[in-house]
């Protein structure tokens, strides 16, 4: 029973395969790069009927093959988007484990797979890859309703995966109404929030915060609330806009009085 057992430890041994790492982009910004490189590192003790596989999302949609000593194929989404001729070793067995995608592009974003196997054994590993697209329009409004609420809304467009937005009042969270859809492959989001003024403090810092999960992004908006804003020229009341100057009065009348005296003196000579 024991050397049973010890054969089997040697055979699996023999016949096994491992990946030892497998190495995938995290997060790239969407047209910083020409291209993009998915290794699968694996070693093997045997390499009869050898096979080289990734699959996108899952293992229902392969996306690359290769069988050495043929020439690699890619598949799927990534058909006409890999560099078939990129080499990552010398070795005939290894050298075209990775991919190398070319203009890779945000709809790519996904897990990635990379299965490697034998007749007699296979291993597997996945990681996930993010191509983010930055946002092209990111704004926030305060809107006051009346003299009793301020809508606050905030919105962005362009941006890809899906982002988060938060409306906050002096770092607190605000209960929100939002809204999201997809146009041409970029989400464009809106939330808005409507709350009462005399639950505000005088003045307060409104912040509008976004958030894309899958590629660790994070952007800012703020704006300072007044909750008893000082008038403005505009708002000044006719009455103080127009009143004459008191200086102005003063040296009108002494213009007046003396000139009524120069005609009163005239007046005197000329009888």
């Amino acid at each position: 029973m024991w050397c049973l057992l010890k054969l089997s430890i040697v055979l699996h041994c023999v016949h096994s395969v491992r990946i030892i790492n497998i190495r995938v982009p995290d997060v790239i910004q969407y047209g910083t790069k020409d291209s993009i490189t998915l290794d699968c590192d694996f070693v093997t003790n045997n390499v009869t009927g050898l096979v080289v596989k990734w699959f996108y999302m899952d293992k229902t949609q392969p996306v690359y093959q290769w069988i050495p000593p043929q020439k690699p194929q890619a598949l799927g989404i990534l058909r006409n988007k890999v560099d078939l001729s990129y080499k990552v070793s010398h070795n005939p067995y290894t050298q075209h484990r990775a991919l190398r995608i070319t203009s890779p592009v945000p709809e790519l974003t996904g897990n990635y797979t990379c299965v490697v196997s034998t007749f007699l054994a296979e291993d597997e590993k996945t990681r996930p890859m993010t191509i983010f697209v930055p946002e092209t329009k990111f704004d926030m409004i305060q809107d006051r309703l009346d003299d009793k609420y301020l809508n606050i809304i905030c919105s962005v467009e362009g941006v890809f995966p899906k982002p988060e937005l938060v409306i906050l009042a002096g770092n607190r969270p605000l209960n929100a109404k939002s809204s999201i859809k997809v146009i041409e492959g970029r989400y464009t989001a809106l939330t808005s929030s409507v709350v009462r003024i005399d639950a505000l403090p005088p003045t307060v810092e409104i912040l509008c915060d976004m958030q894309v999960p899958l590629a660790n992004y994070y952007s800012r908006k703020r704006d300072l609330f007044y909750r008893d804003p000082p008038p403005s020229s505009s708002e000044v009341p006719n009455s103080e806009i127009n009143a004459p100057d008191s200086g102005h009065l003063i040296a009108s009348s002494t213009i007046l009085l003396v000139t009524s005296l120069v005609i009163s003196l005239l007046r005197l000579h000329a009888t």
